[in-house]
């Protein structure tokens, strides 16, 4: 995994906690852990389940609204000391004054795609067009975005849970385990790939060649343009809490984030939606054909996310 701001990479050490527990990331002398960052999986789960409506379960039944990703846009954690029906219990604490440079933005990780059961990534998943919404949310985000191996290329390898235990009653536990949590899910034992099979760490591996072909390049061309915006753009590099703003509407299936002139505008429904704009406001870079501003109002189609550079703050919205 990759840490990408304008200006660095990520520093380690970092956590891997999802205790939503800000004191992870205080300084030792204020009484923290004085860890650098941590992962946002609040954040993760939030973009996950509103990309993928009706493909989770488990620890994901606790979100699946705008609402909740806009919550993490803004404050980082949705449960700050909310009521988690899937842990049965109140969780988290608020992360205060904390810059939110101290917790890692992403949609797809090791453990995220690896202990899906054929480890499939959020193209194969979500589709491309979402794809494309998720990572202009993440790299958007006031989260130092994390990118994960072949994302920014739609790589077409799943990346598998594989292993390679010398002791052989290890690695039958190992293979049958594995069969069996999934089972568990629904999934038929028999197209579970086998972790201590050589070819399920064969089938990870990425392609290369595949880089500048089709809807990879489409892919890589995108995530390029959002990461050179980010970093020319100073008020997407700023953590300080309290200047990202976001609204959305559940019904109408879109969400709007403000970071400073830059406006991140996502149409997640079926149809065209309209959002009224400055007049000298302008669309720096749209995911599909069909987004545009005219006469002072952006249109975005189906499945869209536009970056717009206004002068003020639009009303309407």
């Amino acid at each position: 995994d990759i840490g990408v701001t304008g200006v660095q990479t990520c520093a380690l050490p970092i956590s891997l906690s999802d205790l939503n527990d800000p004191r992870i990331v205080t300084s030792r002398e204020a009484g923290g852990f004085g860890l650098n960052a941590q992962w946002s999986d609040d954040f993760h789960h939030a973009l996950f389940t509103v990309l993928c409506p009706g493909l989770v379960g488990g620890y994901y039944s606790d979100f699946g609204s705008l609402a909740q990703l806009g919550k993490a846009l803004e404050r980082t954690f949705v449960y700050d000391g909310e009521y988690s029906s899937y842990r049965d219990r109140v969780h988290g604490r608020t992360v205060g004054s904390l810059s939110q440079h101290r917790f890692l933005g992403f949609i797809q990780n090791h453990d995220q795609v690896g202990n899906r059961a054929l480890g499939d990534r959020i193209d194969a998943v979500a589709g491309m067009d979402r794809a494309k919404i998720a990572a202009a949310i993440v790299l958007m985000s006031p989260f130092i975005p994390m990118l994960f191996q072949g994302e920014e290329w739609a790589a077409s390898s799943p990346f598998l849970y594989f292993a390679d235990h010398e002791d052989a009653e290890m690695a039958r536990l190992i293979s049958e385990g594995r069969k069996k949590d999934f089972a568990a899910f629904g999934w038929d034992p028999a197209s579970i790939p086998d972790p201590e099979n050589r070819e399920t760490f064969e089938k990870s591996k990425l392609k290369w060649d595949e880089v500048n072909e089709g809807k990879h390049s489409e892919m890589l061309a995108w995530y390029s343009e959002l990461i050179r915006l980010r970093r020319s753009t100073p008020c997407l590099n700023d953590g300080e809490p309290g200047r990202t703003h976001v609204s959305c509407n559940e019904e109408q299936k879109w969400l709007s984030m403000e970071r400073g002139h830059i406006r991140v505008v996502c149409n997640l429904s079926e149809a065209d939606r309209e959002f009224p704009v400055t007049e000298e406001s302008e669309v720096v870079l749209g995911s599909r054909e069909g987004v545009y501003i005219e006469n002072a109002v952006l249109r975005l189609p189906p499945d869209s996310v536009a970056i717009v550079r206004v002068q003020q703050t639009p009303n309407g919205i």
